[in-house]
């Protein structure tokens, strides 16, 4: 049985330990959005932070957010594996605005319940925050008339 075991781990071990070419690294983060025009400039808070009630886009990196009519990029450092598959979101600021250095928190749950897994939650770091545009798609992309 151990050698069956052995020989159908062995090429998922292998394919693990295998790399990509130097040149094709895919950027990551608010790099992704390099030639996005939905992204906007940089900004160092969003105010009223309490008033944020939507969330979206998620990536294990980036996430939006609304607060009000406005719409922001929020780049967390490192990977937050949970951001990708968050199904609630909460902030944590050091007064009433988030900013960089404050933390989100991330959970792939819905619900609390004792069955929880300690790993169904992160804290992630906020690392920048950018205005964030999301009709700037639609009316990039609409023909011009003359």
């Amino acid at each position: 049985m151990r050698p069956l075991l052995y020989t159908l781990a062995a090429p998922i071990f292998l394919a693990a330990c295998a790399s990509t070419p130097a040149g094709e690294q895919t950027p990551r983060g608010v790099a992704k959005y390099a030639d996005d025009p939905r992204l906007g400039e940089q900004v160092d808070r969003i105010c009223f932070a309490s008033s944020i009630d939507n969330f979206g886009n998620n990536t294990r990196d980036t996430l939006t957010v609304r607060e009000g009519r406005d719409h922001y990029l929020i780049e967390v450092m490192g990977a937050c594996t949970n951001l990708d598959d968050a199904m609630r979101v909460g902030l944590v600021s050091t007064g009433s605005c988030l900013r960089d250095m404050d933390s989100i928190i991330v959970s792939t749950q819905i619900m609390d319940s004792p069955s929880d897994s300690p790993f169904d939650t992160q804290r992630c770091v906020v690392k920048s925050i950018h205005k964030w545009n999301p009709d700037a798609e639609e009316s990039s992309t609409e023909p011009q008339e003359d």
